[in-house]
């Protein structure tokens, strides 16, 4: 590991906190370098130097051996449900056709492929909701593929709350977060099981949707000659184009902190389901007017230009 990581890791993050010599030289023990090789690990595996930095070194085991986890995730085809905080006795009384794995903090649950067909959600119970909370439990949504999360607290800041709304984070608020959550889970659960993971509206930021034309295929559509009596096709073609390069814009904005970076991205998410719907007006169009895609090149007119 270069050196200058090293300093980035131990200072920015709090990695670990060696003794130093008399001449100010910094000594590491084992434990120190074991941790230190485990984190690594963990990091050129996909999980973010910032989430996992602070996890004690048991957690930190538990989360380099979660293969069983994954495992888990990506080989059950109902669904599969992460909880964090709910205790034993809650997870189970789960159904017998919902698969779940209980983890100690949201930093633990594993990076996975995404899958296809299986629903994933995510249910955490905290006493105290901030803003760090939330963006913790929006990364650890993304990696595991969570299309569904649940966070019940018993108090919070305004700012954690507007982030969850922005996350599309489903909230429960109750006095008794850390005593009574049987029906919270279950109703949660239900939503779960029932969902359409390829057509489901509600699927979260993290599940972008992919183009249905590229530029090319939209700068033919705009110069076919169409029996529509008016520009309908060729706006939906500027549109199209307008948005999209809003998304990519909004994904490269430069953002002062984790809070700036969430709100570009729902940004960025607004403005693809946009394209989505546009893209799907267009293809009626395609349909309406007969069209075989891919279309051939538009024969060039003298006011083109």
């Amino acid at each position: 590991m270069p050196a200058a990581t090293l300093r980035i890791w131990e200072q920015r993050y709090g990695v670990i906190s060696p003794a130093t010599s008399a001449s100010g030289q910094r000594l590491y023990s084992d434990e120190d370098v074991s941790r230190l090789r485990t984190i690594k690990s963990l990091v050129d595996n996909g999980r973010p130097i910032g989430v996992i930095a602070r996890l004690d070194n048991a957690q930190l085991m538990r989360l380099a051996s979660g293969a069983n986890s994954a495992s888990l995730a990506e080989h059950t085809h109902g669904a599969t449900l992460f909880v964090v905080g709910f205790g034993d006795s809650v997870t189970s009384d789960l159904p017998a056709g919902v698969m779940h794995e209980s983890f100690d903090s949201v930093e633990e649950i594993p990076h996975l492929a995404e899958g296809a067909g299986a629903a994933r959600g995510l249910a955490v119970r905290v006493e105290s909701l901030h803003e760090d909370t939330i963006l913790s439990v929006v990364a650890a949504a993304q990696s595991a593929h969570c299309d569904h999360v649940l966070v019940v607290y018993a108090f919070g800041t305004r700012q954690a709350i507007e982030l969850a709304r922005l996350a599309r984070i489903r909230l429960a608020r109750t006095s008794d977060a850390l005593i009574h959550t049987d029906e919270l889970l279950s109703d949660f659960l239900q939503t779960l099981t029932n969902a359409d993971d390829a057509t489901s509206a509600n699927r979260q930021f993290w599940s972008r949707t992919p183009r249905r034309f590229d530029e090319e295929t939209l700068s033919k559509l705009a110069r076919q000659s169409s029996t529509i009596a008016c520009e309908c096709p060729k706006h939906l073609v500027e549109l199209v184009l307008q948005i999209a390069a809003f998304e990519r814009y909004s994904d490269e904005c430069i953002s002062r902190s984790p809070a700036d970076a969430l709100l570009h991205r729902h940004l960025g998410d607004a403005a693809n389901r946009a394209v989505a719907l546009f893209e799907d007006a267009l293809a009626a169009v395609v349909e309406h007017e007969g069209w075989s895609l891919p279309l051939p090149a538009p024969v060039s007119r003298p006011d083109d230009c």
